[in-house]
């Protein structure tokens, strides 16, 4: 495997960690991690300022890159100073095994393969900013600290504010209610509009989410990365009735949809591209998703997926919907590939969702993948303020904003988490992050 070298051998420092260590004769072989290189690094350094140096060590050299006068790499670099920046007293790392490295996850970076991962992660962060920055999308910051449950689930983290005697031991000081957000929907919804000169049509924002679910399954976080979109000017209809402008919202949520699976399919060429190749290699990825690239994802309704399901000896909640063995099942109906369901019943989705004309179905949609179930989920959302009251919203500024020039609007939320899931084929989405938090399980 070559090394970006450069062209000419000069005096350099190299800094990394001994992955191995030889010693041969008057001189120490030392394979070096340096963190960038797509490979090890051959150093080459006399005994005496390399006796000391063991596996795990943190080390400093300054020298140069030499030809190799071996066959195993091309050039090495030759130590005329070394230095020993840190000592590791269990450099060997055995017990770090997939399980155990959920138990230490402070010392998750020193697997090879999660340092990869996390290098793949970082990847996809920045590919997923240049996707949407490229067509015109403003990342907006969003607040984690919130006075509503967007979702209304109620699984949502209290804020309580201690004073200076709470420490002494009397009961902290609780304000009016403040919670961690669970998604930042509603604020992103206040960014699409037009005011004069000013204009957001297209936001979106990638950031932190925190829901209290009592759960310690492989597929539950306390704290994850949430990717939200937010799109002004849906398509809607105009026509005239006795005077009077009649305005019909987009029946259906294809704009969205088609941006979702524009954004999976081009996540999923990026990862297979020669960029991250060889951290692929080093990650050793054995189910890795297929996705279709150049045909578009099914689409079914909610009605006609729960036909499917029930017609198979499938059961569906007629309350509370799909479960997630329905998703797989609807998935693997789909020879394994993604599938979107759209306009779940009314019962079954928040208050802020646009519906049918005959009031029953939400004009929404999720879109279901291998292995995760439900990847994304989104909606046209409610644009009459009057509408929102009677379905229990008392949110003002909320409901403000559709009295203020608010155009029609659609959006979308993906997991980030989730979708590292599906397309490395990652079991455990605690393996999705460097510092995962869950049910009872915040370890530094």
């Amino acid at each position: 495997m070559r090394l970006l070298l450069p062209r000419r051998f000069s005096t350099k420092t190299l800094d990394g960690w001994a992955k191995s260590v030889q010693k041969s004769g008057k001189n120490v072989f030392v394979k070096v991690d340096n963190g960038r290189s797509r490979g090890l690094i051959q150093l080459v350094a006399n005994k005496q300022i390399a006796q000391e140096v063991k596996v795990g060590n943190a080390i400093r050299a300054i020298g140069s890159f030499e030809k190799s006068p071996g066959s195993q790499q091309e050039t090495e670099f030759v130590a005329d100073q070394l230095n020993i920046i840190g000592r590791d007293e269990n450099p060997r790392y055995e017990d770090l095994s997939a399980d155990n490295l959920r138990k230490k996850t402070h010392l998750r970076a020193r697997n090879s393969q999660f340092a990869s991962f996390l290098r793949a992660r970082s990847a996809l962060f920045r590919e997923t900013h240049e996707f949407f920055m490229s067509r015109d999308f403003i990342h907006i910051d969003t607040p984690k600290l919130t006075r509503n449950d967007c979702e209304g689930g109620g699984e949502v983290f209290d804020v309580v504010t201690t004073s200076a005697e709470s420490l002494n031991g009397s009961e902290g000081i609780k304000e009016d209610a403040m919670y961690l957000s669970v998604s930042s929907q509603l604020h992103l919804e206040a960014m699409v509009r037009y005011e004069l000169i000013n204009r957001l049509q297209r936001v979106y924002t990638l950031g932190p989410a925190f829901r209290a679910e009592k759960q310690q399954s492989h597929a539950h976080l306390s704290e994850f990365y949430m990717l939200e979109v937010e799109v002004a000017f849906v398509d809607v209809i105009l026509f005239s009735l006795f005077s009077t402008i009649i305005i019909l919202y987009f029946q259906n949520i294809e704009e969205m949809c088609s941006l979702v699976e524009s954004y999976v399919q081009n996540m999923f060429s990026f990862l297979h591209s020669p960029k991250l190749r060889t951290e692929l290699e080093i990650m050793n990825s054995q189910h890795l998703a297929s996705i279709p690239l150049n045909s578009p994802f099914s689409r079914i309704t909610y009605e006609d997926a729960v036909k499917v399901l029930t017609s198979d000896g499938s059961n569906v909640s007629a309350k509370s919907g799909l479960s997630k063995k329905n998703e797989l099942d609807l998935v693997k109906f789909h020879d394994n590939q993604p599938v979107f369901v759209t306009h779940y019943p009314k019962n079954q989705k928040p208050f802020y969702m646009a519906r049918t004309q005959d009031d029953t179905k939400t004009l929404s949609f999720d879109l279901l993948v291998p292995g995760v179930g439900e990847l994304a989920g989104g909606s046209v959302r409610e644009p009459d303020a009057e509408k929102l009251k009677e379905r229990g919203c008392g949110i003002e500024w909320y409901l403000e904003t559709r009295k203020r020039g608010q155009p029609p609007t659609a959006g979308f939320g993906i997991g980030f988490e989730r979708l590292l899931q599906y397309l490395l084929g990652i079991q455990n989405i605690k393996d999705t992050l460097a510092f995962p938090r869950w049910h009872r399980h915040c370890q530094c």
